[in-house]
């Protein structure tokens, strides 16, 4: 059995974990870093990754691992890496974000990339709204469902549901002559979902596991240091509910909306403080297309605690393809001036590029909730963020609240989630902590990126 993690190691994402056992290679997610191009990159303004030359600028800064037998033909063509067959026999994506899901645009068609009814849904809802979220099909999904055994040349793969921040994510169980691996890709247990992840503890203790792979995102509570890292989702929404009923201004709110329970969580509190939740189209949208995937998402049509906010600049313009599904939404919507005038009743909830309407809307006083992880307000490289931010809110009188609970679980969680399943080796990925999994157990691998473990 080998196990060669060219991403994830030592590291928070980009997930990509190669194993070769029983005469088949596959790959556990094929993710994108969150620090891709940092130091390479980031200072020069005006230059970028020619993403027209495939994986040419990649390989010159090693931005991506020279694999034979992943890569596409056309992903290759302008690099001077020889194209081969395929050697993988599957890829299995854990969920649809980025640092996990990010590069399989390069993967060779002629690989099956299995993945679940969830994330194949939201994928084509994002690859709707965003141009570049991901390359369109090309034919090899394979669609999967929890708790099914599918065969891929001499493995069977176990797919089990685990509750993450989004929809449609999973941990695999995959079972050799060489012995049974389990990876959890990422995983809470504080989520409106526990239930998801302790069925993957569950089906692994039946099926003696080799190998752990696991994440470990917050296996040191200093990364929540400021958060209350107990916090859960639904302790996320009684503190929405608590400031949005205190603010007399507008309440604007900040965070992903393809994180589907936290939209959830912000719609319960405000329609629970009796106020008017206001969103763009593409909040909307996804809201329309994931009702089917989580329960109690808000119907939108004829809902009298929902609007639909058509900022100045959303012109019609047939160029732009979101322009098609945003259209039914824009037809009955409000404009700034309607929320200035309602501004006492009303929750307008924001992206990072929407700021700006904080300028039209023009409020005398409110609140503004970040909803996201901590790290993207500490740390050198986010100082500027985070004045920029406060100087936004001592401009409008706006007062300043953080509430989040993490897509991941805490220390406990983990240290348990060993404990149950009594694997004989563990792998952490996804942290930058991994010698704290030894205080958890004495069966610890701790991965180099890109050098094989053999077991």
């Amino acid at each position: 059995m080998k196990i060669n993690v060219y991403g994830g190691a030592k590291e928070i994402g980009g997930n990509k974990i190669s194993v070769d056992v029983s005469k088949t290679k596959i790959f556990l997610d094929f993710g994108e870093p969150f620090n891709r191009g940092e130091g390479i990159y980031s200072g020069l303004e005006f230059v970028d990754i020619r993403e027209k030359l495939g994986l040419r600028d990649y390989f010159e800064f090693k931005l991506l691992p020279e694999i034979k037998g992943i890569y596409s033909e056309d992903a290759l063509q302008f690099t001077n890496f020889k194209y081969s067959a395929p050697e993988y026999s599957a890829v299995l994506i854990s969920h649809i974000h980025s640092d996990h899901f990010g590069d399989i645009g390069f993967v060779d068609e002629n690989i099956p990339v299995y993945i679940g009814y969830g994330t194949n849904i939201l994928n084509n809802v994002f690859n709707e709204i965003y141009y570049t979220y991901k390359i369109e099909h090309s034919g090899n999904i394979v669609e999967i469902k929890s708790g099914k055994e599918y065969k891929i040349k001499n493995l069977k793969v176990i797919p089990v549901h685990v509750d993450h921040s989004i929809p449609g994510a999973y941990g695999f169980i995959i079972k050799s002559d060489e012995g049974n691996i389990a990876y959890t890709g990422d995983l809470r247990f504080h989520g409106f979902r526990p239930e998801l992840s302790y069925d993957f503890i569950k089906t692994a203790q039946k099926h003696k596991i080799k190998v752990l792979i696991t994440e470990g995102t917050r296996v040191k509570y200093d990364i929540d240091k400021n958060y209350d890292n107990k916090l859960t989702e639904t302790d996320v929404e009684q503190k929405f509910y608590e400031i949005i009923k205190k603010t007399e201004g507008p309440t604007f709110v900040h965070f992903s909306f393809r994180n589907l329970d936290r939209v959830r969580s912000l719609y319960n509190a405000a329609k629970k403080a009796k106020k008017i939740l206001v969103a763009n189209p593409n909040f909307f949208y996804t809201i329309d297309n994931a009702r089917k995937l989580i329960k109690d998402l808000p119907e939108t049509k004829k809902n009298q605690f929902l609007k639909c906010f058509k900022k100045d600049g959303d012109v019609d313009d047939e160029d732009r393809r979101e322009r098609g599904y945003a259209k039914p939404y824009l037809e009955n919507s409000i404009d700034y001036k309607w929320i200035r005038k309602n501004s006492k009743d009303v929750v307008v909830f924001l992206t990072a590029s929407e700021l700006s309407q904080i300028i039209d809307i023009q409020p005398k006083k409110g609140s503004f909730i970040f909803s996201l992880s901590q790290h993207y307000l500490e740390g050198e490289e986010n100082e500027d963020y985070y004045e920029c931010l406060m100087y936004w809110m001592q401009h409008f009188g706006l007062d300043f609240y953080k509430v989040h609970c993490s897509g991941h679980s805490d220390e406990d969680g983990i240290k348990n989630l060993i404990k149950q399943i009594e694997p004989e080796i563990v792998i952490p990925v996804h942290t930058e902590h991994p010698e704290k999994f030894r205080e958890f157990t004495k069966k610890v691998i701790i991965p180099e990126k890109e050098k094989t473990i053999k077991i």
